[in-house]
């Protein structure tokens, strides 16, 4: 299998590590290591890590480790260079492991929230078992909400349980409950009038709207000063 033209060994001027030579690796700063990827997702970290230094208040890190881009996984984005899994990332005084997520929720959600203004496909902690301790980034799907899309439902679900106060079942299921969760989300920050949301359509039209306004208020209040 060819690999990717592109690669890197930095993103937004912080080294990347690899961090599975071992599972005693897992949690550490790893080691430097040279990733290959296609350009285009090269590009969109670049922007996201930026992005996520502008907004924490911890600023800059120090390193960013991954599981890795490009891998022989035909069924995968992997097998192209498509896709990133980020494990964790560590400032001077604070540190983000993804398996933390049980103890570490609402940081975990903060940095998820930044990761969804530039990936379309993000699989988190609570989409399954296998992605408990990484996120999987992939442009595959466009931006945006879409209410079909369990990971970005069950995003919305824990959001508005852990940053918005507003006990929620984290299901991936937009049933009566998240839709009135979301719409008391929606009328509370005057992202949405009754009128704009009066039908399961308009209300998931209007999430989509206000899609970047709800990432942007929930990165606000996790990675504000710690």
């Amino acid at each position: 299998m060819p690999q990717p033209s592109d690669s890197f060994t930095q993103l937004a001027s912080v080294p990347v590590h690899y961090d599975r030579d071992s599972a005693s690796d897992y949690g550490t700063r790893g080691r430097p290591h040279t990733f290959r990827c296609a350009t285009a997702l090269k590009n969109s970290l670049e922007r996201c890590f930026n992005e996520l230094w502008q907004r924490s208040s911890l600023g800059r890190a120090e390193v960013i480790t991954s599981a890795g881009t490009f891998a022989n996984r035909p069924a995968s984005l992997h097998s192209t260079g498509r896709a990133f899994d980020l494990d964790g990332i560590f400032w001077p005084a604070r540190s983000f492991v993804a398996l933390r997520y049980p103890t570490d929720t609402v940081f975990y959600l903060g940095i998820e929230s930044v990761l969804r203004k530039h990936f379309g496909v993000v699989l988190n902690h609570n989409f399954n078992s296998a992605h408990h301790d990484h996120f999987h980034l992939d442009n595959s799907n466009p931006l945006g909400f879409n209410p079909s899309s369990r990971s970005k439902v069950l995003y919305l679900q824990a959001a508005l349980t852990h940053m918005f106060d507003i006990p929620t079942a984290i299901d991936g299921d937009t049933g009566p409950q998240t839709r009135r969760n979301a719409k008391a989300l929606l009328l509370r920050n005057e992202w949405a009038t009754e009128a704009e949301v009066d039908t399961p359509d308009s209300l998931h039209r209007k999430i989509n709207s206000v899609w970047n306004d709800i990432l942007d208020r929930a990165a606000q209040i996790a990675l504000g000063p710690q």
